[in-house]
This record gives structure tokens, sequence and C-alpha cells, in this order.
């Protein structure tokens, strides 16, 4: 029932949005939109809807037929709307593509090593990019219940591209390779009064004025 690659969405589930109808998702590197994906269950399961977002067209193609009835977008999100370039990936590598100007080190190297064994390839493309800022502009939203951010090293480009003044988020998970990328995520975000409730593969927030916040959430965090 539950599809996230480290049980993003069950936890969500069982301890914090319990059951929760006609929620309102952001899906930044939703992928196909079923492949390990973090909001397919919520979608399915509690009739939310969202917006998913893809940059590789071959790979938004099968996103817009896999969740018709979202709100599907063909680019990438940073902290400005323009263009940039994109390691796109194809083959065993394709979900570890990204920004080519926040990857990582080490992710490249990641990239490079299992490229080789397994036989997948890289090539640099021009993508669009968006603020989220604008996605939430274009689309008049005012309140998300999740944010999911899985980008490959652009977790902080997409964050810093939110205007908090505008949009109400409750919960906001994005993906942690790095803990030391992770830090300054964290710490921008207590500032906009989040929390930290969870830390594995992803690490979740929760907005302090959320109508999910428990003081009992502040002991979720687990290692």
């Amino acid at each position: 029932m539950f599809n996230s690659q480290d049980n993003q969405d069950k936890y969500l589930e069982t301890n914090i949005f319990k059951g929760y109808k006609n929620g309102f998702f952001v899906d930044v590197g939703a992928h196909d939109g079923v492949s390990i994906n973090n909001t397919l269950y919520f979608d399915k399961n509690n009739n939310w809807t969202g917006i998913n977002i893809e940059p590789i067209k071959s790979v938004y193609d099968r996103l817009v037929s896999n969740r018709p009835n979202n709100i599907n977008l063909n680019c990438a999100v940073c902290n400005k709307d323009g263009e940039t370039e994109f390691l796109c990936n194809t083959g065993y590598t394709e979900m570890i593509s990204g920004i080519k100007d926040t990857f990582d080190q080490r992710h490249l190297q990641r990239l490079e090593n299992e490229n080789r064994q397994m036989g997948s390839t890289t090539q640099v493309i021009t993508v669009n990019t968006k603020k989220l800022e604008t996605i939430c502009d274009e689309h008049n939203i005012s309140h998300i219940h999740y944010l999911s951010i899985d980008v490959e090293g652009a977790e902080f480009e997409v964050i810093k591209s939110i205007n908090f003044d505008k949009v109400f988020i409750d919960v906001i998970g994005f993906e942690n390779n790095y803990n030391d990328v992770s830090v300054p995520i964290v710490e921008y975000l207590e500032n906009k009064n989040f929390v930290m409730i969870h830390l594995s593969l992803d690490i979740f927030m929760i907005n302090k004025k959320s109508a999910f916040f428990t003081n009992s959430n502040e002991q979720l965090v687990s290692h």
C-alpha cells in the first residue's frame, strides 16, 4: 500500500496526517509519479491532489500518464526562474539526475561509479527552472500540507525559492544524502518556525503553527 523508498509516506500517515482527507501536496522531483514516490499514497488513498514537478521530458511524459488527476509540470525548481544545466541520466542512474551546479562532488563520484558498473549514461541538458514562489503564484496555492523534495542536491535551492509569507506549509520533507549539507537547511527552516520531527533518508520538519503539530511531535525524532 505504501510506496516510498524509506517508508516516508507510512511515517507521515501514521504519525502526522492520520487519514486526513483532501490535502494538498507539492512533489518536487516526482519522477514518474509512481516509482518509490512519496505522495502517491495520499493521492490514491486519502483523496489528496497536488502538483508534481519533473524536469526530464521523457520521464515527465510517464508522470502525466501515471498521475493524470494532478497538476504536472515539466521544469526544475531552484531559486531563479529561467534555465539551468541539468545532469540527465538514463538507465540505472535515471533517478539520481539533478541540477549540475548543485550536484555534490560525492554524489558525482557515486554517479560515475554506478554509470560505469551498470552501463548507464549521463548527458548535460538545459532545462527550464521556476521558483516555488512562482509556481504557487501561477496556481494560486496558499496552503501546502506536504512538500516533498527529492532533487539530488538542490534541496536548499528549492527551499530558498519559497516565499513563506505567501504560502503556509505544514510539513516539509527533503532528501538527506549528506548530513553536513542538511545542517544549514535545518537551521534555515528552524528560523521559519519549523521543527525537525524525523531523521532518516529524508528529514521531516513540521511548522509549529500547523494544525497537525503537537508537543509530542518534537519527541518523534528518530535516527
